[in-house]
């Protein structure tokens, strides 16, 4: 990961919402946020990497990444010009003390926003001239100043009111190698990596593995594995007690300076500070 490219993690500390409208390049490696993410797809086509299941990205779908879910979009070099999507974070800690009057809506956010749940794939196609008129009156209201935790509210209670109360699920594409790829990390991220065991795993040469995983993801495996150990990493700093070199074992790293300079690197801060300013 170079310099400018540390993951995202977005804590909406000076306000409870971002909310943006527009065409723009998809980040270009795995990363994730502290707080809930919708994201609708208005134009093009891609890949959509969560967890460790890949979708279609295509126009219509909405996806909801609760807090602390990896994920990654990848769109095509050719149509990049024409990838227009609404993103919006929301720190639901906030918008859920307003719906205290609305409990359906309150726990259907507390579900949507639970760390490590699932994320949230939907096709809205149907409704998208009525999601477009509910987003661009946003957009509107943010263009002319800071939304406020009420019209935060009110957007996702709109929102969900669109939804179908059990839309049919979007099924996950399990072709791809590296889909085994990401289901293997999950389950050994904690212990010293090999790519000959991952590849003998998966009944495959190491490089065609390494290859396709990488033609695949447009990263290294290595690449990955390092997002998912710290993510791992933040949790444990900001739910548990122990000790920074118990951690690094916990989440796969043998030294515990390796872990320090690799969490300062991705993250920007050490663990201890992470700690400190997260926990």
């Amino acid at each position: 990961m170079v310099e400018d490219e540390r993951l995202e993690l977005i804590a909406l500390k000076d306000s409870i919402v971002s909310f943006s409208r527009l065409f723009a390049n998809p980040v270009r490696y795995h990363h994730w946020h502290q707080c809930l993410e919708v994201l609708y797809v208005e134009e093009g086509y891609g890949v959509v990497m969560v967890g460790n299941k890949q979708y279609t990205m295509r126009p219509g779908r909405l996806f909801i990444f609760p807090p602390f879910t990896i994920h990654k979009i990848m769109v095509e070099e050719g149509a990049r010009d024409c990838y227009r999507r609404t993103i919006i974070h929301v720190d639901h800690h906030a918008v859920l003390n307003i719906l205290k009057e609305f409990p359906q809506n309150q726990h259907q956010l507390q579900q949507l926003s639970q760390r490590g749940s699932d994320a949230v794939v939907l096709d809205a196609a149907n409704i998208h001239q009525h999601i477009d008129h509910l987003f661009s009156s946003y957009a509107a209201r943010a263009a002319g100043g800071a939304l406020s935790a009420e019209h935060v509210a009110c957007l996702l209670l709109s929102l969900f009111g669109m939804l179908p109360e059990n839309p049919p699920a979007v099924s996950a594409d399990t072709s791809r190698l590296s889909t085994l790829v990401l289901f293997w990390i999950e389950d050994h991220y904690m212990e010293k990596f090999s790519l000959a065991r991952l590849a003998a795993a998966l009944e495959r040469s190491k490089s065609y593995v390494s290859r396709r995983f990488q033609v695949e993801t447009g990263e290294m495996i290595h690449d990955y594995l390092t997002t998912f150990r710290l993510r791992k990493s933040c949790e444990l700093l900001m739910q548990t007690s122990h000790s920074i070199q118990q951690i690094a074992l916990m989440v796969g790293f043998a030294e515990v300076t390796y872990f320090i300079s690799t969490f300062r690197k991705g993250m920007g801060e050490t663990p201890l500070q992470y700690r400190k300013n997260h926990g």
